[in-house]
């Protein structure tokens, strides 16, 4: 079985707890961000064992902070405002360079794209980012600790795509011609490892 990382890089999601849970698009789309945490951690009925997720928040008022949803989660449930309260009660913990577990299974550092990624490239990951010209899906073996990139509703900065590709070598893969919701982007990419997997 593989073991699957997803990065969602939001520009503009907020680094304060003071947003408002009736108006997550407001919060720098943390709407899209639960929406990701949710379809990388939940099969239909139950939390998945072989993903965790990444959430890059890079808007005001104190960037980069990172929080990392992981499998072993308790008291979360999948719906946009249970994970977006999750996120609250993450960004109110003393702020650090370290990661401060704040509920089993969920921690917060303050951490760049950088810190995760010198993180992830330490614990053996392929780095993929996912970009409508890259090399089909379908045509890449993947080993088995993966890790996939993904923008938000505005998309990576290229700077940061490029730091992937030339510092991690990290290959630029496509999910087909059209641009879908970053949210669909991890949907499809579960699918087709478990496909390969022989789960479906």
């Amino acid at each position: 079985m593989s073991e699957r990382a997803f990065i969602i890089y939001s520009r503009k999601g907020v680094t304060t707890p003071k947003f408002s849970l009736n108006d997550l698009p407001g919060a720098g789309r943390m709407d899209l961000v639960a929406r990701c945490v949710i379809y990388a951690l939940w099969l239909s009925h139950k939390l998945r064992d072989d993903s965790k997720i990444y959430c890059i928040l890079e808007g005001p008022p104190k960037p980069p902070k990172t929080i990392l949803f992981t499998p072993t989660m308790r008291r979360v449930y999948p719906n946009e405002r249970g994970v977006a309260s999750w996120i609250r009660i993450a960004l109110k913990a003393e702020e650090s360079e370290e990661w401060i577990e704040v509920n089993p299974g969920i921690r917060i550092a303050k951490k760049s794209i950088k810190g995760v990624s010198e993180e992830l490239k330490d614990e053996g990951f392929e780095f993929y980012v996912l970009h409508e010209d890259g090399e089909d899906v379908r045509n890449i073996e993947f080993g088995d600790k993966v890790a996939f990139f993904l923008g938000d509703h505005i998309g990576l900065p290229e700077r940061v795509e490029e730091t992937l590709k030339r510092k991690y070598h990290a290959k630029s893969i496509s999910l087909g011609k059209r641009s879908y919701l970053s949210s669909a982007c991890i949907s499809i990419v579960h699918n087709e490892l478990d496909r390969r997997e022989n789960f479906i």
